[in-house]
């Protein structure tokens, strides 16, 4: 009676210590559409955390305190992001921009990253303009650990 009960489990451990297969090349994309993901897609007019280290399992080393945009008496859209530092360390961390037409279509490409420097438990600012003036309507910030 022993032996049958042994030899499943024995099959069955084997199963799960199967090595996956993983092919190589691109492969088709996936729509994310989970309710436990809500900022899966491109949030515009907003600015994000890419890098999980900076997102810690509470509240973050980084917290985004404002942000917003306006035209400049030249047409073009400035975007300023107000960053906090919720560590007692410096943090270096950078940022861009990316800005979209009316229909959420990129006009440029996303401009350089620039460095802050956060001191402990402070607040630094971002800010990004665009070159194009009527054409621009949206924007994305991201900000990652400094490299």
């Amino acid at each position: 009676m022993k032996t049958p009960l042994f030899a499943l489990a024995l099959a069955a451990l084997l199963v799960g210590c199967a090595q996956p297969q993983f092919t190589e090349g691109a492969k088709l994309a996936q729509r994310v559409d989970d309710k436990l993901a809500p900022d899966a897609r491109i949030q515009y007019d907003q600015v994000v955390v890419l890098d999980r280290s900076l997102q810690g399992a509470k509240a973050g080393k980084i917290a985004v305190e404002s942000q917003g945009s306006r035209r400049t008496p030249t047409g073009t859209l400035k975007v300023i992001a107000q960053l906090r530092n919720r560590t007692d360390f410096t943090q270096v961390i950078e940022a861009r921009v990316s800005f979209y037409d009316s229909g959420y279509a990129p006009v440029d490409r996303a401009s350089a990253w620039n460095r802050i420097v956060l001191d402990a438990n402070g607040v630094g600012v971002y800010e990004g303009s665009s070159t194009l003036t009527s054409q621009v309507a949206h924007y994305l910030v991201e900000v990652r650990e400094a490299r």
